[in-house]
């Protein structure tokens, strides 16, 4: 049997052993933490850094046409025409490339895939990188068409009497016409629809006049099982006296429906319920978003300032801030970078309101998009495109 005093030293070796281990506790979760602050301000530093200059990392000189426009795709440049697309690196690479010959070319964008439609005429192209691009006739001229994640396109149609919507899957050689939406004469003139990423959803634009009164009408269509008994339709909204110029699905859950004095995010495609609305008494001078936030500009086209604010999908606003110079593109990227540009300017604006880049461009600038690379942007000029990487330049 083990004596008292025994039994005591054991016990009192154990409390000192306890004390040391929590002190060794102690000092590993205050290292934790300092670590942790570290970091945290390193990395704080690091996304906040301000730039005043760029490097020209890449660059390649293209013939100038009146007709060539850019958009961005990816970490990449397009670059279209009236006879023909193609995708390009940095360096001018054309990763891949297309034909058609059209009047008006209207392009848009979704992942992978690439809608080209005449305007006015009545064929279209959708492009995925992958082929030549696949070709259709519309019965009837298209005023607009829009492509999704996977492909499918909606396409509105202009009849004699009554214009229509079309869902297309060009994918499918056995199904092709996914759907055809009529639309009513009592409901007005569509003017503008989008489609969501995942092609479930497209939503639409009405206009109409009565008793000299514009009023406006937003439906919500469903192609899935839940709008089959319903002709596709799911939803609505009526906007009295009220002119609705533009509707963007932001992601495949909410829809910005933009009118002349403000706009309102609606969410849940199913049944469709307005998330939030914001109204302005200033004049909306153009408005850009991504998929996580929504930013207008306000002011008049005579004024030399305007503002400009940002809210996040459920009405929180993010950013309000004094534009000094007059800038003719504004763009939010999904990095949460708003770029902004004029002819001779670049500027980039976290969300926190740092101004992550400012500097003057040696040339007249076109488009200013983002490139593959947390400090790499491109510059479409007149006759160039640059990719560039943004740097402090040296104090003198």
């Amino acid at each position: 049997m083990e004596s008292l005093v025994g039994r005591s030293q054991n016990v009192n070796s154990i409390i000192q052993r306890k004390k040391k281990n929590k002190k060794i506790l102690i000092i590993s979760i205050v290292m934790i933490l300092v670590t942790g602050l570290l970091l945290g301000l390193t990395y704080n530093h690091y996304i906040n850094m301000s730039y005043n200059s760029y490097d020209i990392e890449e660059h390649y000189k293209f013939k100038s046409s009146g007709d060539l426009s850019f958009v961005s795709y990816k970490n990449a440049v397009i670059k279209y025409s009236k006879d023909g697309i193609a995708a390009l690196d940095g360096s001018g690479k054309e990763l891949w490339n297309g034909s058609y010959d059209m009047s008006s070319p209207a392009v848009d964008i979704c992942g992978d895939y690439v809608v080209v439609a005449d305007i006015g005429a009545k064929s279209f192209v959708i492009f995925n990188g992958e082929d030549s691009g696949k070709e259709f006739t519309a019965d009837y001229p298209i005023v607009q068409a829009e492509v999704s994640k996977q492909g499918i396109v909606a396409v509105l149609l202009e009849e004699k009497t009554a214009n229509v919507i079309r869902i297309y899957n060009p994918y499918d050689a056995q199904n092709t016409l996914l759907a055809e939406i009529p639309t009513n004469i009592d409901d007005g003139y569509p003017v503008s629809i989008d489609i969501s990423e995942d092609g479930v959803n497209v939503a639409a634009v009405y206009v109409s006049v009565n008793n000299s009164k514009i009023q406006s009408r937003v439906a919500f269509y469903n192609f899935s099982d839940v709008g089959k008994n319903s002709n596709f339709l799911v939803g609505a909204q009526n906007y009295n006296d009220k002119l609705i110029s533009e509707v963007e699905y932001i992601n495949d859950t909410d829809v910005c429906v933009f009118g002349e004095d403000g706009y309102c995010v609606w969410t849940n495609p199913r049944q469709p319920e307005q998330k939030f609305e914001k109204k302005y008494r200033s004049s909306i001078k153009s408005a850009f978003y991504n998929s996580r936030y929504i930013g207008v500009v306000l002011g008049e086209d005579n004024e030399d300032t305007a503002e400009l604010e940002v809210y996040d999908l459920a009405g929180k606003k993010k950013l309000r801030l004094k534009l000094k110079e007059n800038y003719k593109d504004i763009t939010l990227n999904e990095d949460d970078e708003i770029m902004l540009n004029s002819e001779s300017k670049c500027s980039i604006y976290r969300l926190n309101g740092i101004k992550r880049f400012s500097s003057n461009v040696n040339g007249k600038v076109g488009y200013f998009f983002k490139a593959d690379g947390r400090k790499s942007y491109y510059l479409v000029l007149e006759d160039e495109i640059q990719k560039i990487k943004l740097k402090k330049n040296k104090k003198n």
